[in-house]
């Protein structure tokens, strides 16, 4: 009882149905009034809007609570998994690789070191793209004669496990040997011939972004069809991917598959910030997600004798047919206001079998490393 009235007398932490609880003494944690969070990765809001979180180019989906971002699957983690079992395990695991699957049977706590293994070996786009990037090198253990290849120095310290500084140490010819995993190695840099991943790789020289027809070359880099780009600075080249050389400066480049990853040639076009907006949308229609507003149901009082309710995927959709302005449909909806000419209510929400919905949680939804729950 003396936490339930100490919590009661707590002020608002902003305006509105939004209001951070915690009684730290007692074990409760921080909660918000109105959000619900759901083990099949849905959210509700404090409207009760329910929807999957809004896509990011991050990958993951985020939803606002109170002027703050939280990611769905840390959400989700926090409500129902609660705190980690060991502080370092602070990072949220997607168990199938797939960050858009935000269900509770799918999360999992893991060390930022775990979470990278598993990256590596679930996603199939990081290993073939992490195969092609960098500088080769040539590696063996020390005592024996035969070198072995790597594509890059990243790979080498994930294979090895010697960390990527030690390694362009060897390779710049500031130390003979690296220690990985109680192993000591030496590594050099693999001839020109075995670094090309691309026979038929064309190298051009890298342009500025201008208008003009013209515009002047970029000294020292160069960059070619398969969208990587070679930049020789003190001696030494480096091998990259990059896109926005080959673009104008006013006009945006679009990814025709949508994977801003793959930047070679055939996969790029210019396109106006209009265009590149549509091009988005209409590779996004087969999104499972793609809908987040609140279904809502409307019929003309006028024909209210045969009471026809025609369905609406959101508010917005419902005010565009009818006429009536979004804010007073939401208080017809609400029982707060009424209409002369429709009458308004929220559609049932569908119901997934086996879904649990619990108050969400944000202790530890935006933890840092440097967090202590």
């Amino acid at each position: 009882m003396v936490c339930s009235a100490w919590l009661m007398r707590q002020p608002a932490f902003v305006s509105g149905s939004f209001r951070l609880l915690r009684c730290s003494a007692l074990g409760v944690r921080y909660a918000s009034v109105g959000w619900q969070v759901s083990s099949h990765g849905r959210v509700s809001s404090s409207t009760g809007r329910i929807h999957y979180g809004s896509p990011h180019c991050s990958g993951y989906r985020k939803v606002m609570i109170g002027n703050q971002a939280y990611k769905v699957h840390r959400l989700v983690a926090a409500t129902f998994l609660g705190p980690p079992p060991d502080p370092s395990c602070w990072q949220v695991n997607h168990v199938d690789g797939n960050s858009d699957n935000n269900r509770l049977t799918n999360l999992q706590y893991v060390t930022p070191a775990e979470n990278q293994r598993h990256s590596w070996a679930t996603n199939l786009k990081r290993q073939t793209n992490a195969a092609k990037v960098g500088k080769a090198i040539l590696w063996r253990p020390c005592g024996e004669e035969a070198w072995s290849f790597c594509p890059s120095q990243r790979e080498a310290e994930r294979l090895l496990g010697v960390w990527q500084g030690s390694i362009s140490s060897c390779i710049r010819g500031l130390a003979r040997k690296s220690c990985g995993d109680g192993v000591w190695y030496e590594f050099k840099a693999a001839p020109v011939d075995e670094q090309c991943p691309f026979p038929d790789e064309i190298w051009r020289p890298a342009r500025y972004p201008a208008e003009i027809a013209e515009p002047a070359i970029i000294p020292n880099l160069l960059v070619s069809n398969y969208g990587r780009v070679s930049q020789a600075k003190s001696g030494f080249g480096l091998v990259s991917y990059g896109t926005r050389l080959r673009s104008a400066a006013n006009i945006q480049v679009n990814h025709k598959d949508l994977n801003r990853g793959n930047n070679r040639l055939e996969n790029l076009e210019y396109a106006t910030a209009a265009q590149n907006s549509q091009h988005f949308w209409q590779m996004r229609s087969g999104d499972a997600h793609k809908s987040s507003g609140k279904a809502v149901q409307a019929y003309s009082i006028a024909d209210s004798s045969q009471c026809p309710w025609l369905g609406f995927d959101s508010i917005a959709a419902a005010a565009r047919h009818t006429g009536v302005a979004w804010g007073k449909i939401v208080r017809v909806c609400t029982g707060l206001g009424t209409d002369a000419s429709c009458s308004f209510r929220f559609a049932a929400e569908e119901q997934i079998p086996g879904e649990e919905w619990r108050p969400a949680v944000l202790e530890g939804a935006r933890r840092s490393p440097l967090q202590v729950f």
